[in-house]
């Protein structure tokens, strides 16, 4: 079986970090580097982290056009359910002043908290980031996390089907996916249409969480290699063939084992796994 129908596949730069919430210069600078050696077309960076590298959007765009990579998707929107509508709207624009700076076409959005207002009041924050995304040429997708308020598909595809934007669709990560409350929800996943299917991060988990690790430690540290784990690649891949979908490829891999043996090293590891599950 090949599920992949474009040759596009985007490093989650972040993953080949063993702290992904840091990154100096050296760091950003190997990763790129291998990131374009391995085969990849393009990557995604965390904004907040360029700071930290001492570099800037501007910087980084003209390091991809040298190395000719894409960064096709930014993450993420976290704070569009915020009740201070004035520091969500700022945080949008800037997400989306970054994303035109470097070329994307599709921004991410998450939310952290473990519970939501009211569904209503939900729909009405994401059809704001979506206008505003909009507005700037963007595309939106909503991104899952099984320990937060937005837990499953289910709560994902309910909010796109209230907010009612043309630009929004779903990330399905794996992970998340085989992690999400109740298990894999192949059924509704056949429901949903081919163009809200546009990202789908690429990895893989254990049949159970390992013993004392909390999930969110668990998805930070220990995810597997494509194929390495309990996903059932044929299933969720399979199904985002046959309903026609042709989303960006994005491997997310985050292991503190890979990390540590540096970027050269993972992101090959991280490409072949990749190729493997998508055909």
């Amino acid at each position: 079986m090949s599920v992949a129908t474009s040759e596009e596949l985007v490093m989650s730069l972040a993953t080949m970090s063993v702290n992904p919430f840091e990154l100096t210069f050296d760091q950003l600078e190997s990763s790129l580097a291998a990131t374009a050696d391995a085969g990849y077309t393009g990557i995604s960076v965390w904004p907040f982290v360029l700071g930290m590298a001492g570099v800037d959007a501007s910087w980084l765009a003209d390091r991809l056009e040298e190395l000719q990579l894409t960064h096709p998707v930014a993450e993420a929107a976290f704070g569009w359910l915020n009740s201070d509508r004035d520091a969500a709207a700022a945080e949008v624009d800037s997400l989306s002043e970054y994303a035109t700076s470097v070329g994307s076409r599709e921004v991410v959005a998450v939310t952290m908290e473990s519970t939501l207002p009211p569904m209503d009041e939900v729909a009405a924050c994401f059809r704001t980031l979506c206008q505003t995304a909009g507005d700037a040429g963007l595309q939106v997708s909503m991104e899952f996390l099984p320990w937060t308020g937005i837990p499953d598909l289910a709560s994902a595809w309910e909010i796109l089907q209230r907010a009612d934007c043309d630009n929004s669709g779903i990330m399905v990560d794996t992970w998340h996916w085989f992690r999400q409350p109740g298990g894999p929800n192949p059924d509704l996943l056949r429901q949903i249409p081919a163009e809200k299917l546009r990202v789908v991060q690429l990895c893989d988990a254990a049949a159970e969480i390992p013993d004392g690790v909390d999930i969110a430690t668990e998805t930070m540290t220990s995810r597997l290699l494509p194929g390495d784990g309990a996903v059932d690649f044929d299933e969720v891949l399979g199904i985002i063939s046959d309903v026609g979908a042709e989303p960006i490829w994005f491997p997310e891999v985050f292991s503190s084992d890979l990390a540590a043996a540096g970027p050269q090293t993972m992101a090959p590891q991280v490409l072949s796994a990749s190729r493997s599950v998508l055909s």
